[in-house]
């Protein structure tokens, strides 16, 4: 688990590294921003461009975030970012609640979730950064849908943890998760190298389909 803050140079448009269209509320959290329909009249290709300049901007490292492994030129997989990332983060951010909801109120942590393409140079399906709030990212064209749960529930453990690697505070923290979820329970002498894939999740083995829309999965309204 990591985290870096990247300033705008400048030649870069501040609105588009915040993730902010003129129409984004300011004192709205982006992650609940990125939750919400885009109004009538929205380019999906800028709101997408925008999309991901906040996730550049909030990931470990700016270049994982990439869709020059799902489509060249990528405008079908900005399109489709500009109209469905909303549903998609809904869903995850659904996932995320239920997660939250086996934590004690007042020990519950402050925690984002966004939907990103992560670049296949970064050699992971989703990461955490430690910031506040806590900011997971997953790519859930890596896993197939009925394994997000796992997904989320990884990451997640890694913020509750307060730990990259996934030795003894990891361990804790996703048997924790995975007993409140009824998900797959980590053995006591799991090694870290079984934990560092833990819940057991299926992989995608077409992932940039479900960036083009051509994965079927439960879209929200």
């Amino acid at each position: 688990m990591a985290s870096q803050k990247r300033e705008p140079t400048q030649n870069e448009d501040p609105l588009q590294n915040r993730g902010l269209s003129p129409a984004e509320p300011s004192a709205l959290p982006s992650a609940t921003y990125w939750q919400q329909a885009p109004t009538p009249g929205d380019d999906p290709g800028l709101r997408a461009t925008r999309y991901l300049g906040l996730l550049r901007e909030l990931a470990v490292q700016p270049g994982w975030i990439s869709l020059d492994h799902i489509a060249d030129p990528p405008g079908a997989a900005l399109d489709w970012i500009g109209h469905h990332i909303h549903a998609v983060n809904r869903q995850l951010n659904a996932i995320l609640s239920d997660l939250l909801a086996c934590f004690e109120a007042s020990q519950r942590p402050e925690v984002q979730i966004f939907a990103a393409p992560i670049a296949p140079q970064a050699g992971v399906d989703g990461f955490c950064c430690d910031r506040r709030p806590i900011t997971l990212m997953v790519d859930p064209g890596r896993i197939v849908p009925a394994d997000w749960p796992g997904l989320v529930a990884h990451e997640l453990a890694h913020g509750v943890a307060a730990a990259s690697g996934h030795g003894a505070e990891f361990a804790g923290a996703i048997a924790h998760l995975c007993l409140a979820q009824d998900l797959p329970m980590p053995a006591p002498t799991l090694s870290v190298s079984d934990l560092s894939h833990w819940p057991p999740c299926r992989r995608n083995p077409q992932p940039e389909q479900f960036w083009l829309g051509q994965t079927t999965w439960h879209l929200e309204p």
